[in-house]
């Protein structure tokens, strides 16, 4: 929780986060002006809602479901809102086109089941973004074949597992909980390249790893005998051992 993005506080400099900012001060607006027609269970929730956003980034959902059921028919029963209100529940209301979605759907299912094509034209391209997750390194590891237990930053094992199991093994993903508190603090000591940070290696068999290529890591990894480049590119850079050192603790 105190490295992991999603489980610290939001960064209000993000769309995301401002787009909440609004929210909560759409949600002072309203109890300023509301409250009084509040039930304490109302209040409860508001106050438990923004405890839980301002917490960790992956309430922020939550969050702002829970705000806009509480404050959300507080507007839309006054003024200009409950006018608009009524409006589109009248339009609504007389609308028959509900078949139309049903097709949608099922077009796109079977587009899907297609491979993105509908007749011999391709209209999906579903890929990872090859500026942040390590495409061309992992294809050079597919193509000659790299022996593992492989190893790269949390954030990109799950992407490692997806293009190498189960021919290669990864040594470390995002699902932390899996790990335990002492593999995770012997991995963080490594990759922050802290006192003992060789051990990790050695303790996992690492035969590769798949590196960030300005990460400090990366960078000392240059510097050393032990290990060699095999692959660079402007977002990732691949080591493997060095066959003089091969099976020896640094």
């Amino acid at each position: 929780m105190d490295h992991i993005e999603e489980f610290q506080s939001p960064n209000f400099h993000g769309v995301a986060q401002r787009c909440f900012v609004v929210l909560l001060l759409v949600t002072l607006a309203g109890l300023a002006s509301h409250g009084r027609q509040l039930r304490l269970s109302q209040v409860l929730t508001v106050l438990f809602a923004v405890y839980i956003g301002l917490y960790a980034s992956r309430n922020i959902p939550v969050s702002s479901i829970l705000l806009v059921m509480i404050v959300g028919p507080l507007f839309a029963s006054t003024g200009l809102a409950g006018r608009f209100s009524q409006r589109m529940a009248h339009i609504q209301s007389g609308l028959r086109g509900h078949l139309w979605p049903l097709v949608a759907i099922v077009a796109t299912i079977l587009v899907a089941a297609n491979g993105g094509r509908a007749g011999s034209t391709k209209i999906m391209d579903a890929h990872f973004d090859p500026k942040r997750m390590p495409v061309e390194a992992v294809s050079y590891l597919e193509q000659h074949q790299v022996p593992g237990p492989i190893l790269s930053p949390d954030y990109w094992g799950g992407y490692l597992i997806y293009r190498l199991y189960p021919k290669q093994r990864v040594v470390v993903d995002d699902r932390h909980d899996f790990y335990g508190e002492a593999f995770l603090k012997s991995y963080l000591k490594m990759l922050h390249v802290e006192s003992g940070w060789q051990d990790f290696l050695h303790d996992h068999e690492v035969s590769c790893l798949v590196l960030p290529r300005d990460s400090a890591l990366a960078n000392v990894l240059l510097e050393m005998r032990d290990w060699r480049p095999i692959y660079t590119d402007e977002v990732a850079v691949a080591f493997v051992r060095s066959p003089t050192r091969e099976g020896t603790r640094p």
